[in-house]
């Protein structure tokens, strides 16, 4: 943060990654399939994978380039990457803190739930319903993932090694399972997790537009859910009024630049760079393949600064942003409107101890 507030260049600490364009299940709401998504991720396809041994060398050469954390998640489903135990460990061994994101089909294998006990600093399980049968229709699972969930969860909460370790659900709000909000709370606190996340359906053109017309039964069920939470288990109700980010003319948050790519980056399963994984697999926002080419050399050499030479201004291809508050943060510490030492003071006396810190 000094570094960036006094101009210096920095390189993202936290880098997100999909290994594996390809999935066991198929999501109704997944914005890689949606028929709403088909112009936004244009590079998307699930025959996309890195090799193991690429993945690997990616890793240590983030490890090596001040990187300090990863997160695996999507394009496809991480965990059915064959070399997927592999890569996790290389990351591991060169002192990654990893994350993931998951469908949580695999989670009960021993092979991945030892891989995932030893090396993950965090888990986040797709849930979206509060029944079998819902769960079923909306994924097209065959594997009983959701049957499994109270069992699988609590074992590797037991058993992770990190003591900050963390395991949860996220819930997609979407019209077939806003009525199931209050179950999904009810068996995310049953199966010992952490926490259970809500978020409403969201498309890049479209923003929350496919679920307004239940907008206030949602929020009410939302109320509701939050009262289950305790020192123990956490219910994380989101902000229902993001806009589109795409084919739209109107910009939400008050910056120009996205300083927030600076800290954390993208890549895809088709082995390319990108700003932010919000926008990964659009062409709009490829920077370079850190596959073929290294990830130093992408990051440092002409792919980058090419890129962001012909895209000087987010404003031109972000109309709203993910990451709107920190975005804003950093910009006004840019602008000298807020002081560094000052913000991080009063940050100190309000969260003495920050978990998770190095996945920012």
């Amino acid at each position: 943060m000094r570094r960036f507030v006094a101009g210096e260049e920095i390189k993202p600490v936290h880098m997100r990654i999909g290994i594996m364009g390809a999935c066991n299940m198929r999501c109704n709401f997944c914005n890689f399939h949606s028929p709403n998504e088909e112009q936004f991720y244009d590079l998307f396809s699930f025959k996309d994978s890195i090799a193991t041994d690429k993945a690997v060398t990616l890793l240590r050469e983030f490890a090596e380039n001040d990187g300090r954390a990863v997160t695996f998640c999507g394009s496809g489903e991480c965990t059915i990457h064959p070399g997927y135990t592999d890569i996790c460990r290389a990351g591991h061994a060169a002192g990654l803190r990893i994350g993931l994101i998951t469908n949580g089909s695999r989670l009960g294998r021993p092979k991945v739930a030892s891989c995932v006990a030893e090396t993950h600093t965090w888990v986040r399980i797709g849930l979206n319903a509060g029944t079998e049968a819902t769960f079923d229709d909306i994924t097209r699972d065959r594997e009983q993932t959701f049957s499994k969930f109270i069992g699988s969860v609590g074992k590797l909460r037991e058993s992770a090694v990190d003591p900050d370790f963390r395991i949860g659900f996220n819930y997609v709000i979407t019209l077939q399972n806003y009525r199931e909000i209050m179950d999904a709370a009810r068996i995310a606190h049953e199966s010992g997790a952490h926490y259970v996340r809500f978020e409403p359906e969201f498309y890049s053109a479209m923003g929350h537009e496919t679920i307004e017309s239940v907008m206030s039964e949602i929020s009410e069920s939302l109320t509701q859910a939050a009262e289950l939470s305790t020192e123990a288990f956490e219910v994380s109700v989101p902000k229902l009024d993001r806009g589109p980010m795409d084919q739209v003319e109107e910009v939400e948050g008050d910056f120009e630049h996205c300083h927030y790519s600076r800290f954390v980056t993208a890549v895809g399963a088709d082995g390319n760079l990108y700003p932010c994984p919000q926008v990964h697999l659009n062409s709009r926002y490829l920077i370079g393949n850190v596959v073929e080419q290294s990830y130093s050399e992408v990051l440092d050499g002409g792919p980058r600064a090419e890129w962001e030479a012909s895209n000087p201004r987010r404003t031109d291809l972000c109309k709203s942003c993910f990451y709107r508050p920190q975005n804003e943060l950093l910009e006004l510490l840019k602008r000298g409107q807020i002081k560094l030492d000052e913000a991080l003071d009063a940050y100190a006396l309000e969260v003495p101890s920050t978990l998770h810190g190095d996945f920012v």
